[in-house]
């Protein structure tokens, strides 16, 4: 059987030097899978000078900032390549943390959630105690 090759990764803002955005196909809307290219470059063999990874599965892109003198834009590039092809093959293990979703975490799609309607209520019951307390 032959297997289709991922997209490959491209850049999609780089102009501040040590962060790149990188539009990264194989997350887009796949929570486990973005979880899984965050945690491989914070905490696998590139993590040493990458300091920040946030993948959007909305929109399929991840920010990492990372320290220049360690690595070039180039080298973050391959990374995040490698990355994904692995997880598009399968050859990253998915594990139990990635398969549940944080809580309080809102999905995409997602309009109304617990944590909402919390703020909604508070909002309103403090507006009401401030306008009893400044008619009284």
């Amino acid at each position: 059987m032959k297997h289709i090759e991922p997209p490959a990764p491209s850049v999609v803002h780089n102009q501040v030097p040590g962060r790149i955005r990188l539009l990264v196909p194989v997350i887009k809307h796949k929570r486990t899978f973005a979880g899984l290219l965050r945690q491989n470059l914070l905490k696998g063999p590139a993590g040493k000078g990458i300091y920040h990874a946030e993948p959007n599965i909305v929109t399929g892109t991840v920010l990492i900032k990372y320290h220049r003198a360690v690595y070039s834009e180039t080298e973050i590039l391959r990374w995040v390549e490698r990355i994904a092809r692995k997880i598009a093959l399968g050859e990253i293990e998915i594990t139990a943390k990635h398969k549940n979703p944080r809580l309080g975490k809102m999905l995409p799609g997602a309009f109304f959630t617990r944590e909402l309607l919390v703020s909604i209520c508070g909002n309103v019951i403090a507006g009401l105690v401030l306008a009893a307390m400044v008619s009284g």
